[in-house]
């Protein structure tokens, strides 16, 4: 009797590992969220408990986007694995890298940019030498590394830049996870309200591409109406001080902004958190800080290896909680660059709304 719960691609692979002789190889494209979202977790055991892995590279979006229509953008991986036979080696490599680019755009244009035929060579290199350059296109992880059966390529990239970073002394490092069990953080998400919704009124309805540069822009491409912010604001609580950061999408992943008072009045959508920081916590954590912290290269290398896809969209999802916050344990350190946010912040503002009240002044 034939399981329809069990998706096609995972019982394609079941059974490549079934006909395969011991000691014979298997290669494959998996979907990435088949090898990285926990509801496959199932699916990695298997590999690990039949297989020894021997590469996984991470392909680009755009890989099978052939054309302006055709194509998907769904984000895959490509596997070698090796048939165990009855010896088991308890721990080994696996040779990883992750492409950004295959030769062609979105739009099935060729480009000059081709990672793939590089990897290929990094590879047979590797087989010959055992060596890798340790590069996003090369390097290892042990199979006991591999954490919580993500074997996305993406996962583990950061690892070769993470020591780069020396906190010891200066700072405490703390998970995003901690944080809101400690209640200094409250995360939540937004709703969707339908495309029925939009242009029924003049309440803004920010989504992802409203985000940019620390700020929401000023004229959000879709307005709700009153009824229908009435009928969601209790429940959304947006307040001024409040962080958006995007966690849904294609490329804006981790973008954040900053709620000031002309923004209050809105809805926000499901695929954004909405970040609160405590008064007076612990940390002395300050909301301009978390958001400069938010926004750095060490948190960006951190959410891009928790970022995987869904399918045909990439999300953060609740991995928001393994980010991990360097807060810095001078306090002086943190009002300082706390002030050089809220100025930078503060001068956007002003000229967002300079330039909405001279658009009024034309007609007036």
């Amino acid at each position: 009797m034939v399981n329809e719960a069990v998706p096609p691609q995972v019982v394609f692979l079941e059974q490549c590992i079934k006909l395969v002789k011991k000691k014979g190889q298997i290669g494959i494209v998996v979907p990435e969220s088949m090898i990285s979202n926990k509801k496959y977790a199932y699916v990695v055991e298997l590999i690990f408990e039949k297989c020894y892995v021997k590469s996984v590279i991470g392909m680009p979006d755009d890989l099978f986007k052939t054309s302006g229509k055709g194509g998907t953008h769904t984000k895959t991986c490509l596997l070698v694995l090796e048939k165990k036979a009855e010896a088991d080696i308890n721990d080994y490599n696996i040779f990883m890298a992750e492409a950004k680019w295959c030769g062609h755009d979105s739009r099935g244009r060729e480009i000059p940019n081709d990672d793939i035929p590089i990897i290929v060579k990094k590879y047979l290199d590797y087989i010959k030498t055992g060596k890798v350059d340790n590069s996003h296109l090369s390097f290892l992880i042990k199979q006991s590394d591999i954490t919580n059966n993500v074997l996305a390529p993406r996962a583990y990239v950061h690892t070769m830049t993470e020591n780069t970073y020396d906190f010891e002394g200066t700072h405490t490092l703390v998970s995003i996870g901690q944080l809101i069990s400690e209640g200094v953080l409250q995360v939540t998400t937004g709703n969707e309200v339908g495309k029925l919704a939009y242009g029924t009124g003049n309440i803004p309805f920010v989504r992802t591409s409203d985000i940019s540069n620390w700020e929401i822009k000023s004229d959000p491409k879709h307005l709700l109406s009153e009824e229908i912010y009435n009928s969601l604001s209790e429940k959304q609580d947006v307040q001024e001080g409040d962080i958006l950061m995007v966690k849904d999408g294609s490329y804006l992943i981790g973008t954040c902004a900053m709620i000031t008072k002309y923004d209050t009045k809105m809805i926000y959508q499901s695929h954004l958190y909405k970040i609160r920081v405590a008064q007076n916590n612990k940390y002395n954590l300050d909301k301009y800080y978390l958001l400069a912290i938010l926004s750095s290269d060490y948190l960006k290398q951190q959410i891009m290896a928790n970022t995987f896809s869904h399918d045909i969209i990439n999300s953060l999802g609740d991995r928001l909680k393994n980010l991990i916050i360097p807060i810095s344990t001078d306090s002086r350190k943190i009002e300082k660059i706390a002030k050089m946010v809220k100025k930078s912040i503060d001068g956007s503002i002003k000229a967002r709304e300079l330039a909405k009240k001279v658009r009024k002044e034309i007609f007036e």
